[in-house]
């Protein structure tokens, strides 16, 4: 694991215990690299409950019960701010043992539109009390250059698991 990726993880599982919150996420883009970041802390399944790594829209209606119309929607789309708080605000009510969860999409190409070329949103909701925090991000890191060009993909997903473990400490910490 990468060096920042592991410091950025045992912050969170550090925060996490430390205010005595669980949490649940919900990972496109991230692939399940915000939660397996996290499983190599020891002790972590006492505030990690899991993580939905959901890509496809079929998975996002039949797993958390976003809307296909809104998943269709050329305005709105699967990799979206609204996409993502559902996705969030979903997850925490599949969990009842979680207080908080967390949910990321975005484009880390190739073949993806321009305009989205790199963009990543989160969202993240808590129970009690109930709030919603939500910010996007452009990566930094080269785009893909094709479909074989694997070291930019797995760049940037590391930048945005990166980008993700830092935003839901930041909100721990208030």
């Amino acid at each position: 694991m990468h060096p920042a990726t592991l410091q950025n993880a045992q912050q969170l599982a550090s925060l996490l215990a430390k205010h005595q919150r669980r949490i649940v996420l919900a990972e496109s883009c991230t692939a399940g690299n915000v939660a397996g970041a996290l499983a190599v802390i020891p002790g972590i399944s006492s505030w990690l409950c899991g993580s939905f790594v959901i890509y496809r829209n079929d998975s996002k209606t039949q797993w958390l019960g976003i809307a296909r119309d809104l998943l269709e929607d050329p305005q709105v789309g699967p990799v979206s701010q609204p996409v993502t708080l559902l996705l969030a605000q979903h997850a925490l009510a599949a969990t009842p043992e979680a207080d908080l969860a967390a949910a990321v999409t975005g484009h880390i190409g190739p073949g993806c539109p321009d305009d989205l070329d790199g963009h990543v949103f989160f969202s993240l909701t808590t129970r009690h009390p109930s709030t919603v925090f939500q910010t996007h991000c452009r990566l930094s890191a080269p785009p893909p250059q094709n479909q074989l060009d694997v070291s930019a993909r797995t760049t940037r997903m590391l930048q945005a698991t990166n980008w993700v473990l830092q935003q839901i400490s930041a909100q721990i910490q208030g």
